[in-house]
């Protein structure tokens, strides 16, 4: 069964024109806007450790300015080779993390992709896996891409967990190239083609 995309034309963005909404069975996604840049617990789940330890951005675990963090965002919004997005529970439409389409390379049609899902009280509840699909049926069937990569300390289980879920495949380990919680660990590569994905979800 092919995972369904529903894109929809919402509320003003943050360049004042239309703003895209990526809908899913669990969550769905929304261009990252200033309310979402503004919201103090955006800037919360970038000061947990906990959040941001596996993301592994070491200048968000040291203090930092938010004015640093709103020049990021901002570059982001620019750029042509990055899609940020806010994520949103579909029951109670509550801002809950963001998903990054980033380092796009149109040219060779490949992207990497990111996930964070600050609010603690989701993990583990298919959020991450569903805003994955919606992201990767994106990525390929509106964007055109035929290939995003990702990668994760070998122990986020509950990242590589969701990967392999959407069906991403293992492609290489740097070992021992993370510094972690007091001991150095493998950082896990992993890759999906556009077939691969929908192959996968049409055998569901």
């Amino acid at each position: 069964m092919t995972y369904n995309l529903i894109m929809r034309l919402s509320t003003l963005g943050h360049n004042g024109g239309f703003m895209l909404k990526l809908v899913g069975s669990r969550c769905y996604l929304k261009e990252f806007s200033k309310e979402n840049l503004y919201d103090q617990k955006y800037f919360s789940w970038l000061r947990d450790i906990e959040v941001v330890k596996y993301l592994y951005r070491i200048e968000y675990l040291i203090p930092i300015q938010f004015e640093k963090i709103e020049s990021y965002v901002q570059s982001l919004w620019k750029s042509e080779n990055d899609c940020f997005f806010a994520i949103y529970t579909k029951e109670t439409n509550e801002f809950i993390g963001t998903l990054k389409i980033g380092h796009i390379n149109w040219r060779s049609g490949v992207a990497d992709l990111g996930i964070m899902i600050g609010e603690k009280k989701y993990w583990g509840k298919g959020i991450a896996t569903d805003a994955l699909k919606i992201a990767l049926n994106y990525s390929f069937n509106i964007l055109g891409l035929r290939k995003i990569t990702a990668g994760t300390p070998e122990i986020n289980k509950g990242f590589i967990k969701c990967a392999e879920k959407v069906g991403f495949k293992k492609e290489g380990i740097l070992r021992k190239q993370l510094y972690l919680s007091g001991e150095f660990v493998d950082h896990i590569l992993f890759g999906i083609l556009k077939e691969e994905f929908f192959d996968g979800e049409d055998r569901k």
